[in-house]
This record gives structure tokens, sequence and C-alpha cells, in this order.
């Protein structure tokens, strides 16, 4: 998935480019030893997909198995992410015409080639991020642009062949499409979406977030690009931005944040997002570096007694490491709760092991809220989200991994100007290796259910039937 934040990638950029420039030029000179009159078009070719293919899978961990289906074709033409992935796959289509001059096999390669990344960033660990039907969609239409253009400039030449590689072209396809019905798609859940790229954001939302930054932050960061994002099947936007260092010569460093919208009550920011400290965490006035959990505490503390006042009056406290002998920090959650029921306001604060602040979350809710008597209790919440998952996995023709659900939190939550106790139940799926052999569980999503009426809902708010 081609982000907004991808030219803000020297060091990999960088990477990328050289390795694209070494393939090319070995995939020339093998060209030139086997005679090939068009080994220029052949390297041009290899560096063109080694670029496409470090672009995309930049920033990638682990994979989801959900691809996006987004219903709204015409979505992609009118957002920066999806014209830039149209962008990227025009040379591809031109020099492999150019190499290739065989319009079918390289008509097959052109369609394939996107399908079979977006399928690979669904499925493949360490490959992982987010399986987009847009994505592949303007791939596809990309790389077609620039066959289409290439091979009407060499058939008034008379430069193809029209009936090169017809049969192998033809058996390629039938393969692809039966690996797909009966390989692919089984392993894949689909999610139906109206909307998910990335738009211009209005003069109101980029002040928003030049209001929230200031408060989090005051002047240390420079707000950089803006953009909308949908939420998904529901009717909220994410206003996504980044900021930006004002350290003389450090201007390339970079975090990323996020604003819920129009509500402007959640806000995301993550400055750094490893154990490599970089100049973007931010400094605690009058803070120690840390070595323990209690240290910790006390910086963020610090932090949010003066950007955060309000969480003095919080009736949970708790810091945690993060990751083992907490090579990434402390994180501090301030919580409110309620009978037993955690309310709306919650604030996250990371400390890492410099002692600067390195994300934050902060979602501005009311302290009490009065809510009905929930009629649903955990084992019945857990019941309902596992019916709910298994009907997504059947409608999708998908065999999911084994999962445990744990409802382990009562939550008010307002769904159409009502507060209703929700239960948050986290989903862990089990991992095998060969043979089948358990390698331990991989955290999942947390899906939460209305207490009152039963209805699931996945982590994007979401709703999820059970049949």
């Amino acid at each position: 998935m081609f982000t907004a934040i991808f030219q803000h990638q020297v060091g990999y950029l960088a990477a990328c480019a050289l390795t694209a420039l070494v393939l090319g030029g070995a995939v020339w000179a093998l060209a030139r030893r086997l005679g090939n009159p068009r080994g220029v078009w052949w390297a041009g070719l290899a560096f063109a997909v080694t670029g496409v293919l470090g672009v995309t899978f930049m920033d990638a961990s682990r994979a989801g198995g959900t691809c996006v289906l987004n219903h709204q074709l015409a979505e992609p033409f009118h957002t920066t992410q999806g014209l830039w992935n149209l962008a990227m796959t025009v040379p591809v289509g031109v020099l492999a015409l150019l190499a290739v001059r065989r319009p079918l096999p390289v008509l097959v390669g052109v369609v394939v080639l996107p399908l079979a990344i977006e399928f690979t960033q669904a499925t493949v660990d360490g490959l992982g991020r987010v399986c987009d039907s847009s994505d592949a969609m303007m791939n596809i239409i990309g790389g077609l642009t620039g066959f289409a253009v290439t091979a009407v400039l060499l058939a008034t030449r008379r430069w193809l062949d029209w009936k090169g590689g017809v049969r192998g072209a033809l058996i390629a396809s039938a393969v692809f499409l039966l690996l797909g019905a009966g390989v692919a798609r089984p392993m894949l859940v689909f999610t139906n979406v109206d909307g998910t790229g990335l738009s211009d954001a209005s003069s109101d939302q980029k002040r928003a977030v030049e209001t929230v930054v200031k408060e989090a932050f005051g002047d240390r960061y420079d707000v950089g690009q803006v953009y909308e994002q949908p939420c998904g099947d529901t009717s909220c936007k994410h206003v996504i931005f980044n900021l930006h260092s004002r350290e003389a010569g450090r201007t390339d460093a970079f975090g990323n944040g996020s604003l819920s919208w129009p509500d402007k009550k959640h806000l995301s920011v993550l400055l750094e997002d490893s154990d490599h400290l970089t100049v973007m965490g931010y400094p605690v006035a009058g803070a120690k570096t840390p070595s323990t959990a209690q240290d910790a505490y006390g910086v963020a503390q610090a932090y949010a007694q003066q950007h955060y006042p309000w969480a003095e009056d919080a009736t949970a406290r708790r810091t945690d490491a993060v990751g083992d002998k907490a090579p990434l920090g402390w994180i501090t959650n301030w919580r409110w709760t309620r009978k037993g029921v955690l309310m709306p306001r919650m604030l996250d604060v990371q400390v890492d092991r410099s002692g600067h602040v390195s994300q934050i979350d902060v979602t501005i809710g009311p302290t009490r809220v009065d809510l009905p008597k929930a009629e649903l209790d955990a084992p019945q919440a857990e019941r309902a989200v596992s019916k709910a998952i298994a009907a997504r996995l059947h409608a999708n023709g998908a065999v999911g991994a084994p999962f445990r659900p744990d409802a382990f939190a009562l939550k008010a939550v307002e769904q159409d100007g009502t507060w209703t106790p929700h239960w948050l139940v986290s989903v862990v799926w089990s991992t095998k290796g060969a043979g089948g052999a358990s390698q331990g569980r991989q955290p999942g999503e947390t899906y939460h259910v209305n207490a009152l009426s039963g209805q699931v809902f996945d982590d994007g708010d979401v709703p999820v039937t059970a049949g």
C-alpha cells in the first residue's frame, strides 16, 4: 500500500534504488551475454519492478489475513494514495512490452503482479500490509495504461509479435485463476467497505490538527501533510498527519498521528516506533532518564501535569514495560471507572529509555455516565464473538486458525447519541508451524459486544452478524 509518508523514508528508499540499480545492471549484463538486443529495456523493467516491490512492502509487518474490498470504484481516482498507486506501475507496463514485444504475456503479467502483491501483503508475515482492492485496481490500471500507450507506438512500426507466447499466456492465466479460487481465496477474509483512500484535508481539519498538536507538544514540531481517511463501513473519518522536527539539520525526522473527525475526541501520535531513539522523542521538562517503571511513571506523570492536567482525577493508573526488559520503554495508562465500568475518557503515555515521550493516545470523554444494567455476562459476550467470527469466516469461504475470545472489561460506548455498556473482547489466534505444531498465540483484534442487544462489532466498529 502506497502511504502518504513514503517520501520521508530516505534511507530505505536509497537502499531500494541501489538494489534496483544493481539488479538492473545484472539483467542488462545477462541480456547482453545472451545476445538479446533489448537488454536496456529488460534492465529498465527489472529496475521498475524492484522499485514497485520496495515501495509496496515498505514498513511491512505481521500479515493480517484480511483483504478490504472497496465498493467505491471511483474513489481512488480522487485520492493521493490512489493516484500514486496508478502512477508507479505505468513504467512497468511500458518497459515490459518494450522488452518482451509479446502483448498477451505482458498483459497477463501486468494484471497478476498487483494481485500477487496484495495477496502477499495479506498472508506473509514480515511483508504484511493492508491488502486493499483499490490498490490492486489502481496498480493494474497504471500497468495497462503504460501497456496500451506502448502497444500503439510499437504496432505502428510493426514491432509486436501478436501471436508470440499466446499458448503459454493462456495456460498461465488458467493456472492463476485456479490458484486464486482454490488456494488464495480460502486463505483470506474479505471486508467490504465503501471508501478506503486518502484525500486532502479541509482547512478546518488542518486547524484542528494544529490545535491538538500544540496542546500535546507545544511548538516543538511542525505539522506536515494532512489527509482525511474514512473509517470503513461507518460514517466516521480520521484526519491523519505527519509531524517534523524543528531541530536544525534534522527536518527529515518525522512522526505521524491521527485525529478522529468530526468529534475530535481521539488523538493518537507516534513519535518513535522502535528501540532506536530519535530526535522526535518529546523531552519532558525536569525529567531524568528512567531505569524502572516507577521512574517512567514519574516522567509520564510530569508530562500529563503539563499537557493534560485533567488526568489527575483518574481512578486508576498503571505503568507497564513495553516488551521484555522494556526495550521500547514503559507505557502509563490513566483510566476512569464507575461501578466497575470503564468510562470513555483515557490517556496513554509511552516513555522511551531516554526519558522522552515516544507515543500518546488521548480520548476525551465523560468520566461519569449513567448506564442501564448489562444483560449479557462475560461468557455470553465471548460466545457471541465466537459465533460472529465463525460466520464471517464461513461467509468468505475461509478456514481460520483456532482462536480464543476473552471478555476482559465493560466499557461505556456511545452509539447514536445513547450510552450503553459494551463488553470488550480480545481475540487471540493460535499459530501453527509445519505438521500442525502449535507455535504460540498471535495477538488479534479487540471486538466489542453491546451488553444489551448482543450485537457484535469488530475493532473498526463495523457490525458483525452471526449468520
